[in-house]
């Protein structure tokens, strides 16, 4: 680290201990500064006192290759204005690394701590049984409940709604599935399970967006500091750093675009910007009427179901989805396409949406959770083919 110094009107004794302490304190720095190459970054120390006064000012100023960060402090002793613009230095560095790593997308200690284990061990035969059963009513419906809470989360960042990379897929899925554990018993029969457990994703990922909006930022800053130094130009290396952490499963609109085969080139830009505009326009429904269109749109479903799950009327659902639909078409033409695109985009909104099945590592962990066993299957159990075998 290239560190340079300067020093006005200080009195013998700061002259004497500033170097000093600056020395200690840039050593410290240093080693919170191993990623970057020492010869990228500069540390610059200037200290003043007013001609004829005892106040002192530190100004320190850190040149990274990401950027400029800068801290200043005022006092009466050389020793302490130094030490607390180092401290002040150093928490703005620790906010500068941590979003380089992007750590506010996984470094969440207290859901970390909730969701290292989906369950703890059955206390008792019977709620092992329980937990059984209930894993037998939804194994079939884990795809699509995924894909609900992908969908919605995915919609809900791209319009705003939900700071980017606050809540998981994982985590809401998790979450949804304890819900039911607990009131499954109770659960209305007057639809399947599938529209069950998408009615309580919805209320889940509803409550947690609530939440997220609520909570402060992984990344906020203190009222009582000064304003971090903007940026500069981002360099090579910087965005090697970017794509080294970029995430992998950064929610996208682009990934709610099914794939298509066996078509010209030209024709798949256009069908697929079509798609992407009309998820575009989803994202901007209200919650309430982008439900009820992809029940009626995308699921498939009737307009009877429809009302059961979101409890609404028949005619309620009818306005909404005319409502609705008639927003999609004016936003598709606005975003540049005809109108004939727009019907066949909104006539095909089933078939261009990318289901994508839950990844196998969540799926083990419920079954693990919830009968003793990866595949499924209560502890003390075995296949036919075991029994073949013996």
């Amino acid at each position: 680290m290239n560190l340079m110094t300067a020093f006005r009107n200080l009195d013998s004794y700061g002259r004497r201990r500033a170097p000093e302490v600056i020395r200690h304190e840039a050593a410290l720095l240093e080693r919170r500064l191993v990623r970057f190459r020492p010869e990228l970054v500069r540390l610059e120390v200037s200290v003043s006192q007013t001609r004829g006064k005892k106040r002192i000012r530190a100004d320190l100023r850190l040149g990274l290759p990401t950027g400029v960060i800068a801290a200043r402090e005022e006092g009466f002793g050389i020793e302490p204005v130094l030490h607390r613009a180092f401290a002040a230095l150093g928490r703005r560095l620790d906010r500068l690394l941590s979003r380089l790593a992007r750590a506010p997308e996984w470094k969440r200690p207290a859901r970390r701590a909730r969701t290292g284990r989906l369950l703890p061990p059955a206390p008792d035969r019977a709620e092992a049984d329980r937990r059984a059963l209930f894993f037998d009513l939804i194994e079939d419906h884990l795809d699509h409940l995924y894909n609900v809470v992908r969908r919605e989360l995915t919609y809900l960042e791209a319009s705003g709604a939900v700071p980017a990379g606050r809540l998981s897929v994982r985590s809401l899925v998790a979450a949804t599935i304890l819900s039911g554990l607990e009131r499954f018993e109770q659960r209305p029969t007057e639809f399947s399970v599938g529209d069950w457990l998408t009615g309580l994703a919805w209320r889940t990922i509803e409550a947690e967006a609530r939440a997220a909006r609520r909570a402060v930022p992984d990344d906020a800053a203190s009222l009582d500091e000064t304003p971090d130094q903007p940026a500069g130009e981002p360099t090579a290396a910087d965005q090697e750093m970017f794509e080294f952490y970029q995430p992998d499963d950064l929610l996208l609109l682009e990934d709610l675009v099914a794939d298509e085969d066996g078509e010209g080139a030209e024709t798949l830009a256009v069908r697929r910007e079509a798609a992407l505009a009309l998820h575009r326009a989803l994202a901007d429904l209200p919650v309430l009427w982008r439900k009820v269109v992809q029940r009626l749109h995308i699921e498939d479903e009737t307009p009877e179901q429809t009302a059961a799950v979101l409890d609404l009327s028949a005619q309620e659902v009818a306005r909404i989805a005319e409502a609705g639909r008639a927003f999609l078409h004016q936003r598709l033409i606005e975003a540049g396409h005809a109108p004939d695109s727009a019907e066949a985009a909104l006539a095909d909104a089933e078939t261009e949406v990318a289901q994508i099945p839950q990844p196998l590592e969540d799926r083990d962990r419920i079954a693990t959770a919830m009968t003793g066993n990866r595949d499924g299957r209560p502890h003390g159990t075995s296949n036919t083919a075991e029994h073949a075998d013996h």
